[in-house]
């Protein structure tokens, strides 16, 4: 077997990991026993880590080793708090029967609290996160900018509610919905028809937020009273998202400039399916806002959505393409006759009116001046 097949049929770095990740469910699951589970990591890990250093094998060999401590701990703990729970439930009914022997108006001791489950919090390993493991074995290269932005969204989100009451602070800050500040600082596409709705708006934002213990509540008002539908539309309601978006990341300047030019030439390409342009735009916002490591001037990543949004069999359209048609059509819903064409008055064409262009009197194809039965 040459050296090009034996690279080929070696398993990848994300099969190592689903493998070592299998051998930890296993023993979860008491499918195998833990030296068991720590042969066959070791075994993974020597594969995927054959051209690499030690440190980084000792490193990933000890993640792995963690989860599988950590559950040996979340056992030993939920036994021990079992046998907490059952003494002081006991503890209690001892109690209990002690009062009820002293009589109501007896002397009543007071429960211990010193028997309570801790409420302490669980301190959080992120060793442990699984998607943490995977970055380790395979990185992500993202480029200078996406860097930058990823940085900058961490910082933001770590406490989001601060970041937005220092963000309503500033004294140079662009007019933009109040509920949509949360998608820019947190990098998630943010809805046009609620910017362009707010353009337009007289009133105060009426968004309501209760917080409860640990949790915030928001009831919003009603649905936009208005939506995106044309290039119009769109170019208003994206350049004030765009300033918005740069206020909190100055640095995608480059970024959005391209974004700008890319979408309006399918305006254009598309005269008649507005509604195609501004359901493409939505998708690849959204895309870009999941996957991260993709910037939205990266317009050659978007063909598969180009394909769903634009192309008249395409997935996303198989809703909207009645509609489109229903748009183009005109309304058949009267089956009145036109009195202006009667008149003379009417300059649609009969394919274009609304109502037929028959004769008043006998419904022939003659205006009623011309009818043979008129008296």
């Amino acid at each position: 077997m040459s050296e090009h097949e034996d690279q080929v049929e070696s398993p990848s770095q994300e099969e190592h990991v689903s493998n070592c990740i299998k051998a930890i469910n296993d023993y979860r699951g008491q499918n195998i026993s833990k030296w068991e589970a720590i042969t066959q990591i070791s075994s993974a890990l020597q594969s995927a880590t054959a051209s690499t250093d030690n440190e980084q094998r000792a490193t990933a060999g000890g993640t792995y080793l963690a989860m599988l401590d950590e559950h040996d701990r979340t056992l030993t703990g939920a036994s021990s708090r079992g046998f907490q729970g059952r003494d002081q439930i006991e503890g209690e009914s001892n109690e209990q029967e002690e009062q009820e022997l002293a009589g109501e108006n007896g002397a009543k001791r007071s429960k211990s609290r010193s028997s309570s489950p801790s409420t302490k919090r669980h301190k959080i390993d992120e060793s442990l996160y699984a998607w943490k493991i995977r970055e380790e074995f395979a990185p992500t290269t993202l480029s200078p900018n996406l860097e930058r932005t990823r940085t900058m969204v961490q910082n933001y989100t770590a406490d989001l509610k601060h970041a937005l009451w220092s963000l309503q602070s500033a004294g140079s800050l662009p007019p933009f919905p109040k509920a949509e500040w949360k998608h820019v600082l947190s990098g998630t596409a943010v809805n046009l028809d609620v910017v362009f709705s707010g353009l337009f708006s007289t009133l105060a934002d009426d968004k309501i937020t209760t917080s409860v213990g640990d949790f915030d509540l928001s009831v919003c008002g009603s649905k936009p009273s208005k939506v995106v539908q044309s290039h119009g539309d769109w170019t208003i309601a994206w350049n004030t998202t765009s300033a918005a978006i740069l206020c909190a990341f100055p640095h995608r300047t480059v970024e959005l400039q391209q974004y700008s030019e890319y979408i309006p030439q399918f305006f254009g390409a598309f005269p008649y399916s507005h509604s195609k342009v501004i359901n493409l735009d939505k998708a690849i916002r959204r895309y870009t806002g999941e996957v991260k490591h993709i910037e939205l001037s990266e317009v050659g990543r978007f063909r598969h959505l180009e394909a769903r949004y634009l192309q008249d069999d395409g997935a996303g359209n198989r809703g909207s393409a009645r509609k489109e048609k229903e748009v183009g059509k005109p309304n058949r819903r009267s089956n009145e006759v036109c009195r202006q064409w009667n008149n003379g008055a009417c300059n649609r064409r009969a394919s274009e009116c609304r109502f037929r262009h028959l004769c008043a009197i006998c419904r022939g194809n003659h205006p009623s001046s011309e009818c043979p039965k008129k008296d």
